[in-house]
């Protein structure tokens, strides 16, 4: 039997939401409610294909353990510095934009709204039978409007300055639903839009069939008028008798202006009409009317009322504008009926609003079902005296990732903590310091030319001698000859780190001492790989370069957590008077 399955927007925007709200939660003395979310930036080494970057795997080997083991350093990323995005869409005259259908299959595919270049947020309600947009949109009017190109427009909201520099980029725009609204003017805008909205309302009608052949009056002046009935003058208005049964009488300007009723009974010598329902503004002298076929809309809201246009020569129906939304539709028919002397084949349908209605909540609305981070690594952060969220500059980066929830071993300040735990909401400190940091004496008669710097691969004499010795477990060569010839390389597999990062210890005043920081820290088994009075040898050389003074792990450890997303890069270049203005999406 064929079965057939769908994934609504819904859903993935609701998925959206739920982490953001996680994002603002607040943890319990023992209970963990939030998601606690860092950007890492890693790997300072070269791509086997610099300086284009290397496809990510997703194997789990890959994001489990080879991307952490690459970090660098981490900052929390606070709800404040995430918005809800959808597609970007520029308006831009000549360009045919859907108009919003509710019955429209894959209707968020489809480019329904725009972004002005004054920020603001619209959405095609009608797009004149797909004609090319002329004239941008503009203004903040609650109700829908029509432009001179015949496009009817639904201002949403407008993106702020600070929204734009945060969020705002090639291919995305930030989309909020305010519940909580601020003084400003945006927020104030937004507001009135979402509490104007109307639930069930049918704003636009659309006429799938023109038909042929109706009769109109486009502007009938009254004679005569009551409470349900009128005499009226003008061009075109016929003196046969019952002509205009069935049709509708709208006054369009003066006395009971707005007022719409279907026509019971018309005496052509007179040319007087009797309505169904009385006036509730009886029409007058000034009043000017408009004879047309009747839209009759059937469904199960209530108050939607529409009126036809006719082209004069054709008698086919142009237009039908909407004089009243109703609310509480959910289904909707529409018939276009006049007397049967005159006219047929008109037809059309009635387009409904989202849920709630048009701008009452723009995140679903638009289908923001993607988030937008932002952070800033501004040069260097953190102390780089004691290490603590020490994130240097001068290094490169080539992986940009989010981390959720790691175990950490410090607190909100980065002082270390004898016991581990989950980031939580008291815990969680801005910056952390991903890589190990060491403090290496230089031997005194050691060349600078041979001291270390970025990128290069260290072990220790400690391993390198017990691979010579054979009691590292690993080694399987036979015979001391043998062993000492592979002792290297054994001992690197033992234990071995990379340098990220490396200066002048500034607490020390023996100018031997520097600081080194180092990721990819590997070891073989239990063994730790590296440790105080530890001997520094570079791969490839077995000479001493100095001993290991002082050693602080990460302040998180490697390898926990979860790695939710992660992108390769061209190499980052981070220089003290730099900032990396970071934007990431993710998809739910």
């Amino acid at each position: 039997m064929a079965t057939y399955s769908f994934g609504t927007k819904d859903l993935s925007v609701r998925s959206a939401r739920a982490f953001l709200k996680a994002m603002s939660a607040s943890d319990g003395r023992s209970t963990k409610n939030s998601y606690i979310i860092y950007a890492a930036i890693g790997k300072s080494s070269n791509w086997s294909t610099e300086p284009l970057p290397e496809e990510v795997s997703s194997s789990d080997a890959n994001i489990h353990y080879n991307v952490q083991k690459d970090f660098i350093g981490a900052k929390r990323v606070d709800t404040g510095s995430v918005s809800h995005v959808a597609a970007r869409y520029d308006w831009q005259s000549g360009t045919v934009y859907a108009m919003y259908k509710s019955s429209v299959d894959a209707m968020y595919s489809k480019r329904f709204y725009v972004m002005t270049d004054e920020y603001n947020v619209y959405k095609c309600l009608f797009n004149n039978s797909a004609a090319a947009s002329t004239v941008r949109p503009t203004g903040y009017s609650t109700l829908p409007f029509t432009t001179s190109d015949g496009y009817v427009w639904k201002y949403i909201y407008t993106v702020s300055l600070g929204e734009a520099e945060k969020f705002l980029t090639a291919s995305h725009i930030p989309v909020k639903t305010i519940t909580n609204p601020d003084a400003s003017p945006e927020q104030t805008r937004q507001a009135a839009v979402q509490n104007a909205a109307v639930n069930g309302a049918i704003q636009i009608i659309e006429t799938n069939t023109i038909g042929s052949g109706y009769s109109q009056v486009s502007g009938g002046n009254v004679l005569v008028g009551g409470s349900n009935s009128l005499q009226i003058s003008g061009s075109g208005v016929s003196a046969v008798e019952g002509f205009y049964n069935g049709s509708s009488v709208y006054i369009s300007s003066g006395t009971g202006v707005g007022q719409l009723r279907r026509i019971e009974k018309y005496v052509g010598s007179t040319r007087t009409l009797t309505v169904n329902a009385s006036f509730t503004t009886p029409p007058a002298t000034d009043s000017v009317v408009r004879i047309a076929p009747s839209v009759t809309i059937i469904g199960d809201g209530s108050g939607a009322e529409a009126y036809a246009k006719l082209n004069d020569t054709t008698g086919s129906v142009d237009e039908i504008s909407v004089i009243n939304v109703g609310s509480g539709y959910t289904r909707a028919h529409v018939k276009i009926t006049a007397n049967s002397v005159h006219g047929s084949g008109a037809s059309a349908n009635a387009i409904l609003s989202p849920a709630g209605g048009h701008g009452k909540d723009p995140v679903r609305e638009l289908a923001a079902d993607k988030l937008c981070l932002n952070v800033k690594f501004n040069a260097s952060e953190g102390i780089s005296a004691n290490g603590n969220g020490y994130i240097p500059s001068n290094t490169q980066f080539r992986t940009i990732s989010i981390l959720k929830d790691p175990i950490l071993k410090v607190n909100s300040n980065n002082q270390h903590q004898a016991l581990e735990s989950v980031a939580n909401t008291s815990n969680s400190p801005t910056n952390l310091r991903l890589t190990t940091r060491a403090t290496i004496s230089y031997i005194s008669e050691l060349p600078v030319e041979q001291r270390l710097v970025a990128k290069d691969i260290i072990t220790n004499e400690r391993n390198r001698l017990a691979a010579e010795l054979g009691t590292l477990e690993f080694v399987t060569e036979l015979g001391l000859e043998r062993r000492r010839g592979q002792a290297m390389t054994n001992a690197l597999q033992g234990a071995n780190a990379e340098v990220v990062f490396i200066r002048d210890d500034e607490t020390q005043s023996d100018t031997s001492f520097f600081t080194m920081y180092l990721n990819n820290v590997n070891s073989y088994g239990p063994h730790i790989p590296f440790t105080k009075d530890d001997v520094v040898l570079e791969k490839g050389n077995d000479t001493a370069l100095g001993t290991i003074e002082f050693i602080k792990g990460p302040e998180a450890n490697t390898c926990s957590g979860e790695v939710i997303y992660t992108e390769s890069v061209q190499p980052v270049s981070r220089t003290p008077d730099q900032t990396e203005d970071i934007k990431i999406i993710l998809d739910f």
